[in-house]
């Protein structure tokens, strides 16, 4: 079978990139085409960079002869030492993510949530004949944070392996953060439709809270607002346009802070 002058240019173009290994045009053949299906395009599925080099790794193994392979191994390791001291510089920066959410998280406990938690009607008023609602709800959010760490450990691993630890951290901070105050914004985001349900009717019965209750956030939702500047400021510098809720209109600012209200766990969902 005669090969197009295009296959036969790409394929060059392989010996070309591995030109330390000396490559047959068979040899070359075969990697090309394990390029192509390294390179299949997919809505849902994706190589990391360390499951990449072992696809690869095993491909060549099955190509290569001796000599080559150990030629191969050499720049292989090289590579492979390389992007892991990248990683362990970039984790290095995660120490401002750790200090902004260590100290977001000691504001929420100390300061935000304690005047919350004694009002009287944010701690008997809610809603007392959907009881069941409210508690389905906060089932189907403690089955989301459960997801929501195993996601993050999970693809931390796959990436990064063990060589950002700081990130982990910083992530998991952010996580419990998730546990002590709701986020409402991002568990509606992936509810199935019978928690949607539930959602939607449930935020139809809390639109109007008693003028006490609604003073009371008013105040501490902007002393979360300026706390989060100063935090922000002190661990990351200049915060010109940057706000807490600024993607969200009013309404649905109301409807998320109220929603996540009223999913605090007094044990923050023992996270």
């Amino acid at each position: 079978m005669i090969k197009s002058e295009d296959y036969q240019w790409s394929v060059n173009l392989v010996r070309d990139r591995y030109a330390y290994l000396n490559l047959t045009f068979e040899q070359a053949e075969l990697i090309y085409k394990y390029e192509l299906e390294r390179d299949t395009n997919s809505d849902k599925y994706y190589f990391s960079q360390w499951e990449e080099w072992d696809f690869e790794l095993t491909s060549f193994q099955e190509i290569l002869e001796v000599e080559q392979w150990n030629m191969y191994q050499n720049i292989h390791r090289e590579s492979l030492e390389k992007y892991s001291k990248n990683l362990v510089e970039q984790d290095d920066k995660s120490q401002s993510d750790i200090d902004f959410n260590s100290d977001l998280i000691s504001f929420y406990v100390s300061k935000f949530l304690p005047d919350i938690r004694a009002d009287i009607f944010l701690k008997f008023g809610w809603l007392q004949r959907e009881t069941s609602k409210i508690e389905y709800l906060r089932r189907e959010y403690k089955s989301f944070l459960n997801d929501t760490k195993k996601e993050i450990l999970t693809s931390h691993f796959r990436h990064y392996k063990v060589y950002r630890p700081k990130g982990l951290k910083a992530s998991l901070l952010q996580h419990k953060l998730s546990c002590i105050f709701p986020d409402y914004v991002r568990f509606k985001h992936v509810m199935d439709d019978p928690t949607k349900s539930v959602a939607a009717y449930l935020e139809a019965r809390v639109k109007t809270l008693p003028p006490e209750t609604e003073n009371l956030l008013s105040r501490k939702f902007e002393e979360l607002k300026e706390f989060n500047r100063s935090n922000f400021t002190n661990h990351y510098g200049d915060i010109e346009g940057w706000h807490v809720f600024g993607l969200l209109s009013p309404d649905e600012e109301k409807i998320q802070r109220i929603m996540s209200l009223l999913l605090l766990d007094k044990d923050s969902y023992s996270c």
